[in-house]
């Protein structure tokens, strides 16, 4: 059985529609399931907004340093915890990103949305290339009027890992802004996902593990993703991006099914690899 056969025998049985882009960046091995098929991004946009505002920051039209005050316009649910704090609260647009990305805080996406413009993410992405990778508008949970799109964002598998693969290579703003952005996703908290069945050996004393995974989810009902890039000690690089759609299994539960099967399509590919 290939690989490929193995990831379509563990996508079928998942109770949803399932695509999968991934490549061994060291040996050049690229797995595509669906993967030019176009999925719901859930918060997996929240990386093309950090891409943005690091290609601001890099351009000098913004300072990673400039400061947003929390106010209600930019509440909303949902994940993220400055939806507990108090108006008036003024973090920086770095510290935005950081909440944005690691533990994909809602009011933070809206507050740095807001700030960069979405037309402005848009074209970054259009800028890379990306053409069908698109943020639709701010986090709400309300009802969204039939004449707006109901994604929050939209994407392919490939596109993401399109994108992953720059970050890896240091072509996404820059190598500095690059990694920086890497080591962001390294601190990823939501890890039920693609990192969940591979074997990650963390050091609590110097906070690094191996190997490290840099990664975003994303998740609403019937739609899970997540995008890693996994970067071993001896320089070994692999990118998988993996999406679905259309879950059978709604509940909000560690073990929903979408985000087992993705589990488990991560941990077929890195036997595979290994």
């Amino acid at each position: 059985m290939t690989l490929l056969d193995e990831v379509t025998r563990i996508a079928d049985a998942g109770g949803g529609t399932y695509g999968v882009a991934a490549r061994n960046l060291s040996t050049g091995e690229t797995l595509e399931l669906r993967a030019d098929e176009t999925f719901n991004t859930a918060s997996v946009i929240k990386v093309p907004v950090m891409v943005e505002l690091y290609r601001r920051a890099h351009e000098g039209a913004i300072s990673l340093d400039e400061r947003l005050e929390l106010a209600d316009e930019y509440r909303v649910g949902g994940s993220g915890l400055l939806q507990e704090f108090g108006n008036g609260l003024c973090p920086t647009l770095r510290d935005l990103c950081v909440a944005m990305i690691v533990i994909s805080d809602n009011v933070a996406t809206n507050m740095l949305v807001t700030r960069l413009g979405l037309d402005s993410i848009n074209e970054c992405m259009r800028g890379l290339g990306l053409n069908r990778t698109r943020l639709n508008r701010l986090i709400r949970f309300q009802p969204v009027p039939p004449d707006q799109p109901s994604e929050l964002g939209l994407t392919t598998p490939t596109e993401m890992l399109r994108l992953y693969e720059g970050l890896a290579k240091g072509t996404v703003v820059s190598s500095e802004a690059s990694a920086e952005m890497v080591r962001i996703l390294a601190r990823q908290h939501y890890r039920n996902m693609i990192p969940r069945f591979l074997p990650e050996e963390y050091d609590a004393v110097t906070g690094e593990s191996e190997p490290q995974i840099a990664n975003k989810t994303g998740a609403i009902n019937g739609v899970r993703g997540d995008v890693a890039l996994i970067t071993f000690k001896d320089g070994r690089q692999w990118i998988i991006s993996a999406f679905s759609k259309d879950l059978q299994d709604l509940s909000w539960s560690v073990d929903n099914t979408g985000q087992v099967t993705i589990a488990r399509i991560a941990r077929a590919i890195y036997d595979a690899w290994v």
